[in-house]
């Protein structure tokens, strides 16, 4: 993972049907409000980001930045510096959020990123999305479902990796999330919607 070249990253598409498309873009914009900041992992060149400009300040993150250019400079140099870009590295077994605060984020997002990230990544950044979000904050994020048969197919083949939902849900509930949503669409789009409960 940590030698793919960022041309590769950033044409690594999922196959989305227009219904899990809209569905996705409703549970997003659910999210969007002005008081509370955002994060979005890996926005690469969809448009999903488009749905999390009320989210103020908004953090784009990923593994250098050079990969978050085509979600940046879609904006206006107004709105640009609004945004809070941000390098990460999970490669090794250091702390990846630290540069970030804690008991802040209303809402992360991640699209495309963890269907080729193994478990203990996944299990990493969750550990620590707990510890960014604010009481009531909420985590949807894709994945490859490993607990359905396409899903297996796309981990043998290496076009994932290899991330069964009883197993993503079973750590982030023994952390404290609480099960918001599932769903898996017709395409590659499987995702997870936890949040963090209100105190």
């Amino acid at each position: 993972m940590c030698f793919e070249i960022n041309d590769h990253i950033l044409k690594r598409k999922l196959k989305c049907d227009n219904e899990t498309n809209t569905i996705l873009r409703n549970r997003i914009k659910n999210y969007g409000d002005w008081r509370v900041p955002g994060m979005i992992i890996r926005p690469g060149r969809e448009t999903f980001i488009e749905d999390m400009v009320p989210l103020d300040p908004l953090y784009l993150l990923d593994s250098n930045l050079d990969l978050l250019e085509p979600a940046i400079s879609s904006f206006t140099p107004e709105y640009q510096r609004r945004l809070r870009p941000y390098a990460i590295n999970d490669y090794d077994n250091s702390e990846i959020l630290t540069q970030l605060p804690d008991n802040q984020f209303g809402f992360v997002f991640a699209y495309n990123y963890f269907n080729h990230k193994p478990m203990p990544i996944i299990e990493r950044f969750l550990t620590e999305f707990y510890q960014k979000l604010r009481p009531g904050g909420s985590v949807l994020m894709t994945y490859n479902n490993c607990d359905l048969a396409h899903g297996v197919i796309r981990a043998e083949h290496v076009w994932m990796l290899y991330t069964p939902r009883r197993l993503i849900e079973q750590h982030a509930t023994n952390l404290g999330f609480e099960l918001v949503n599932a769903y898996d669409g017709k395409g590659d789009v499987s995702w997870l919607e936890i949040g963090r409960a209100h105190v």
